[in-house]
């Protein structure tokens, strides 16, 4: 077997976790709404007092080909849950792209700020996910709504989980506040894993690598947004296979796998999420490596890894490396001895018809 070692992405040769900061703006912006207009003015006003929504904003990371990060394009939907001191106005709400030219974000019932009431918001994203959300709550002298997001990870249709929790409007604030969007920050919610492969078997050597997966990724869990930090728990399914295709070329189009120069190191075609889990869990990983002289094929060989006391942290990518040797290539009990040679002898000239008679024609005179 090959032990994986994770790496940091400035290459430095030891786990590390790279806290994801592929974070989405999203404005509400906030009015007060008069009580004695006419109707035009109420009207206008109406429009520019009502809470909603500006451009949404993400910060592009360094990612495998696939990556199933949400992204400023991809981002179409999400749900909102909002308080006021006296109760709950936003119950989930849809808030999707497109609408108004200053926000490109609606929802379908306006809603308006009134002075003197303090708000805080929520926020889930995508959309889809909020059919899974429960227990939403703003406990009394909180500052965070609070709730639990049941979820289910599955590999042909992965969803990154965002989350988002803006600072708490107070009532003396929002007439002061209303006409500027209030910063909602999404945060990632899962962990996200790619794989790196290096080859070290020697100069002249290729290698290829294919068909890389974890067998057992956890399937369901529980997410829980509280005061003190978001948490995952109930854990449960550990069957889920997650494929993260062949070790491709970076400017790659397809998940084909590309040739591994002798020193180089290349990436898996898929990043993939994961539920969050503490160290306590072990996951086995398979793939194949073919092992290559120039463009001659020597063999190739199915591995299986256990990736063990890895905590798989909330919001982090791991990028796990493998360093493929002739020690490991093929198998680590039995590793690859150098082709070496020696020179034992020279055998003696063979004196067999040694001696031999020239002759020589006699030369004639002229005449």
């Amino acid at each position: 077997m090959i032990c994986i070692e994770s790496y940091q992405n400035i290459f430095i040769h030891n786990l590390i976790l790279i806290k994801m900061k592929k974070l989405f703006m999203i404005g509400l912006a906030a009015t007060a709404m008069l009580a004695s207009c006419s109707n035009d003015e109420t009207v206008e006003m109406a429009q520019s007092k009502a809470i909603g929504f500006s451009n949404a904003f993400v910060n592009n990371g360094t990612r495998s080909i696939v990556d199933p990060s949400f992204t400023t394009k991809t981002l179409k939907d999400f749900a909102v849950y909002g308080f006021t001191q006296n109760g709950q106005i936003f119950k989930g709400d849809k808030v999707y792209k497109g609408g108004s030219a200053s926000t490109k974000w609606s929802y379908d019932v306006l809603q308006y700020w009134v002075p003197g009431n303090t708000y805080t918001f929520g926020a889930i994203a995508p959309y889809s996910v909020a059919t899974n959300v429960s227990n939403v709550v703003l406990p009394e002298n909180a500052t965070k709504v609070e709730m639990t997001v049941a979820f289910t990870n599955t590999d042909a249709d992965q969803v990154d989980l965002l989350h988002a929790a803006p600072a708490q409007i107070a009532g003396t604030e929002v007439t002061k506040t209303y006409k500027t969007p209030v910063p909602m920050t999404f945060s990632h919610q899962l962990s996200k894993v790619k794989f790196s492969f290096e080859n070290a078997v020697g100069v002249g050597y290729n290698v290829k690598v294919s068909n890389i997966k974890i067998m057992d990724a956890y399937t369901n869990g529980t997410l829980t947004v509280a005061a003190n930090g978001n948490t995952w728990s109930a854990q449960a399914n550990n069957t889920l296979g997650l494929d993260f295709g062949n070790v491709v070329a970076d400017d790659a189009t397809a998940d084909e796998a590309a040739v591994i120069a002798n020193a180089a190191t290349l990436e898996s075609y898929n990043e993939k999420l994961m539920i969050p889990m503490d160290a306590t869990a072990t996951y086995t990983v398979t793939f194949t490596a073919e092992l290559y002289q120039g463009d001659v094929l020597l063999g190739s060989y199915n591995h299986k890894v256990k990736i063990e006391n890895v905590e798989f942290k909330l919001g982090y990518c791991y990028d796990f490396k493998a360093t493929l040797t002739h020690e490991n290539i093929v198998d680590p009990e039995n590793p690859l001895k150098p082709i070496e040679f020696t020179v034992d002898g020279i055998t003696d000239w063979n004196k067999d018809n040694l001696d031999q008679t020239l002759e020589v024609p006699t030369t004639q005179s002229g005449n």
